[in-house]
């Protein structure tokens, strides 16, 4: 995925920013439930939410 650019306006500005409140994304076979940080690629121009991530993948191994 090119992230460098955003797909729908071509605008090379690509800001990043984090969800708050309950934006967050929780481990639903988690035992004790934590919130996870989502951090979201986004165009600067159009504001197309190009990527979403959480800051500790790690958290979800073995929720399966």
């Amino acid at each position: 995925m090119d992230l460098e650019k955003c797909p729908l306006c071509g605008c090379s500005e690509i800001g990043e920013g984090s969800f708050v409140g309950y934006g967050g994304l929780i481990n639903s076979k988690s035992l004790i439930p934590k919130t996870q940080e989502v951090v979201a690629s986004v165009c600067t121009e159009c504001g197309y939410i190009i990527a979403m991530r959480v800051l500790k993948p790690n958290k979800f191994k073995n929720s399966r």
